[in-house]
């Protein structure tokens, strides 16, 4: 599935990439500590948070969410 935002696809598709990696050489193999893939879980989720006010769209969580530029 395409990211909201041509701007987010190339850390979507990094993130994707990294987690389905993750998912199948450490959690399917018993090792559910951390997720190895955070940080560019952090940096797809802001670019997609400020497509989304881009977008016009409001989401509650949005609002609250500091991690977003205040515009």
């Amino acid at each position: 599935m395409s990211s909201i935002s041509p701007a987010c696809q190339i850390l979507k598709d990094e993130y994707d990439a990294c987690f389905n990696s993750w998912f199948a050489e450490h959690y399917l193999k018993g090792d559910t500590s951390a997720d190895m893939c955070t940080n560019l879980f952090k940096k797809y989720q802001v670019c997609i948070k400020e497509a989304i006010k881009e977008h016009k769209i409001t989401l509650w969580e949005l609002e609250n969410d500091s991690t977003t530029k205040k515009t």
